[in-house]
């Protein structure tokens, strides 16, 4: 870390050694006699570690408000940052959300903090962050402090994993939708779902391993409105103003339409769409283009986009539900969501006949048997080959002429007015076993796969560190 000037107190100061354990962010002090603060500065100890990590933040140490104190930087943008702090009245950690002061006078990033405030704070689902407080500080600075979560967010997670389980993502786009329906029932709209703003935390059970859940962040954007579409904030962005995230964005929102609930339930759908398959409908890395998609194209059925997956139709057809253009045609609600995705999961693991499990795949491993089981099985074949040989003989006097064929009235099945234009799906006998790299819980891959396109050229960079509490860029 290069020598910061502190003035005429401290000219000059050494390089730090991250090894050096809690010191004064200022003087680089260490502590005397038990001391939590530096009597010089008035600033905590804070471990040497993070200081050289964060290049010198002059935040660390500070006591904001009065209440918290900053002990390390989660993540930084354009406006502010994301620190861990300490709440000394209650002696809990906490996230601290800082707009810096130069910023914090600008007319439209204080109503953005303002909005973004007022509405986590009117919500207390258990999939949504917690609000404990937010105010101003002493030198203008705007924060919000929010409930520390530990985990990751869902796009480092996807960015891992690529693709999840059926039921797996299922859980994750009903928890968020849960969060979404009390959004939605008080008159709040996010506006920029994405796989970065919904984060995965373990949270402690009565009994038994904690439990992953999920919980929405960043209602940065988010827009209030009443229940006759009049906004509630004085100073809300001008109609036809585009705000979002192009890759999950509505085709009402890429085209500065009105929005209103079903806006974020497409979102959700584009969520729960790159969960099951491994990548969003749209993969452009023009955001113009995936725009112009999202207005105007249908998304790639699953069979042509991850044949491998096999994914249930009665789950597809929610998400392509959740996918339509026209907001009237996707499910009404987030409530309308959840349950339609309910029905379509016991469809896929909890129903019974040959239409709920020729979906499942064999588990990852198992040998489908002997090979005197095969040797037999063979023989059996070539026997049912030979007699449909001598049934097809002694048919061919009865065949019909080609004349009387085409004269008889043609027939259209149900199942090809609704069949996705894939290829059809491959039979047990050309799978091949699963490789060990394979997504837990997803179906073995197919020795035959149509060409698809590899998602992102240009990948979205990870978010720094833990800050999963929202973007400031």
């Amino acid at each position: 870390m290069a020598a910061q000037d502190y003035g005429d107190e401290e000219p000059t100061l050494p390089p730090l050694d991250p090894r050096a354990g809690a010191v004064c962010p200022r003087c680089h002090g260490r502590p005397t006699g038990g001391s939590a603060r530096c009597p010089r500065h008035d600033m905590a100890y804070v471990d040497a570690r993070e200081i050289v990590e964060s290049g010198g933040d002059t935040l660390l140490g500070a006591n904001i408000a009065g209440r918290f104190t900053i002990l390390s930087r989660l993540g930084a943008g354009s406006m502010g940052a994301v620190y861990r702090a300490h709440q000394d009245a209650v002696g809990r950690d906490v996230a601290i959300k800082i707009v810096r002061a130069e910023r914090a006078y600008d007319s439209e990033t204080k109503a953005r903090f303002e909005r973004e405030a007022r509405a986590t704070s009117a919500l207390v689902s258990p999939h949504t962050v917690t609000v404990f407080d937010f105010g101003e500080a002493a030198d203008g600075s705007w924060f919000l402090a929010m409930e520390l979560l530990e985990g990751e967010t869902l796009g480092e997670r996807l960015r891992r994993v690529r693709r999840f389980s059926v039921p797996d993502a299922v859980r994750i786009a009903r928890q968020a939708a849960v969060s979404l329906g009390e959004a939605h029932g008080k008159g709040i709209i996010h506006r920029d779902l994405k796989p970065d703003n919904l984060f995965l935390t373990r949270v402690p059970v009565k009994s038994g391993e904690p439990e992953e859940i999920v919980k929405v962040l960043d209602f940065g954007i988010a827009k209030l409105v009443r229940g006759d579409d009049q906004h509630v904030d004085q100073l809300e962005t001008q109609a036809g103003t585009v705000f979002g995230t192009p890759r999950y964005m509505s085709p009402e929102q890429a085209q500065g339409a009105p929005l209103d609930a079903r806006t974020d339930v497409y979102s959700l759908g584009v969520i729960l769409y790159q969960m099951l398959v491994g990548r969003p409908p749209f993969v452009d890395d023009d955001a113009v283009v995936v725009m112009a998609s999202h207005i105007k194209e249908d998304p790639p059925w699953f069979g042509l986009v991850a044949p491998e997956a096999r994914i249930h139709p009665e789950v597809e057809a929610v998400v392509r539900r959740a996918l339509s253009k026209e907001p009237e045609r996707r499910q009404q609600s987030a409530d309308q969501l959840v349950a339609e995705l309910d029905a379509a999961l016991a469809q896929t693991v909890g129903g019974t006949g040959l239409h709920a499990t020729s979906w499942v795949g064999p588990p990852a491993g198992r040998r489908t048997g002997s090979r005197a089981a095969v040797a037999v099985g063979g023989a059996l074949a070539l026997l049912v080959i030979a007699a449909g040989a001598f049934v097809l003989v002694r048919r061919t006097a009865a065949e019909p002429t080609l004349e009387a064929a085409a004269s008889a009235p043609a027939t259209v099945t149900p199942s090809a007015l609704v069949a996705p234009p894939a290829a059809s799906a491959p039979s047990p006998a050309s799978e091949a076993a699963p490789s060990a790299s394979a997504d837990a819980g997803a179906a073995p891959r197919a020795t035959r796969k149509p060409p698809r396109r590899v998602y992102g050229a240009n990948p979205e960079l990870p978010a720094p560190k833990t800050d999963g509490y929202g973007k400031f860029d």
